[in-house]
């Protein structure tokens, strides 16, 4: 489910009698010089006590319950993960767990705790405009790599190998299988020789692929990375205009380091 999905989920929220909605964002980004010693943990565990003890002076007895057995499970939940955090964390849950979404988002966010009827959403919301639903294209000669994200997470991933022997484009969804990889390495040699004087066809091509698949999935902003030469002559036959070049070749890297720059800028 998309980002924009839950939100819209999250807006129609409201809890009843003494059940109220968590609400976390926690920044866990230990490349902060604040955050070297992971603070972060502390940070967690005050904001999380702070509310016990404003509920216990209240004197609601079935509200304190429910809160004390909802913070442990959040506080244990998030310290659990703690070696597969990236730089914040999101979290909205209620007590009986009908409200339990937690994400791991590689943007900034400010640590804030909220304990109310409804969910704390404006930070999520500004986060949803600043990192919308966005297409990421790396061009390389032989194939070509598209990465769907939202706030930094990495919704989709999708391949695009030339195939000699049907003189066309494959798509493959998700990582790249190693059978795969190997299968294409194979027909490198003839791929090769036919590159040159097929270059702007195949190009084309692809770019008339890809397209599609933006309209489809309705991408709000498009980022584009590679080998120069090859990315200039696909984007000259992109017929989507409002592009972001980053001007960086990330050759082989891992999809979460790729959204780490284009994010980065």
């Amino acid at each position: 489910m998309r980002f924009s999905e839950k939100l819209q989920n999250l807006e129609k929220q409201k809890a009843e009698g003494s059940q109220k909605i968590l609400s976390v964002y926690l920044n866990t980004d230990r490349s902060r010089p604040d955050q070297q010693g992971g603070e972060w943990k502390i940070k967690l565990k005050n904001g999380l006590n702070k509310f016990e003890e404003y509920i216990e002076e209240m004197g609601d007895h079935d509200e304190l319950k429910g809160y004390r057995e909802l913070k442990d499970k959040v506080y244990n939940k998030i310290i659990g993960r703690e070696r597969e955090l990236k730089r914040s964390v999101v979290l909205f849950a209620t007590p009986d767990e009908s409200i339990w979404i937690m994400e791991d988002l590689q943007v900034p966010i400010e640590t804030s705790f909220h304990w109310e009827d409804k969910p704390e959403l404006d930070q999520l919301k500004e986060l949803q405009s600043n990192y919308p639903y966005s297409g990421i294209i790396v061009i390389h000669k032989e194939d070509a790599t598209v990465l769907e994200t939202e706030m930094g997470v990495l919704v989709d991933e999708y391949h695009y190998s030339f195939d000699p022997d049907i003189d066309d484009w494959r798509e493959h969804q998700g990582p790249m299988a190693a059978s795969i990889s190997a299968a294409e390495t194979n027909k490198k040699d003839e791929f090769q020789e036919r590159f040159e004087e097929n270059q702007k066809r195949w190009l084309k091509e692809l770019s008339s692929k890809i397209t599609k698949k933006a309209k489809k999935n309705k991408w709000k902003e498009t980022y584009l990375m590679g080998e120069k030469g090859y990315l200039n002559e696909f984007e000259r036959h992109l017929p989507i205009k409002e592009t972001k070049k980053t001007g960086k070749n990330p050759s082989r890297m891992e999809p979460s380091k790729i959204i780490d720059q284009v994010i980065a800028g």
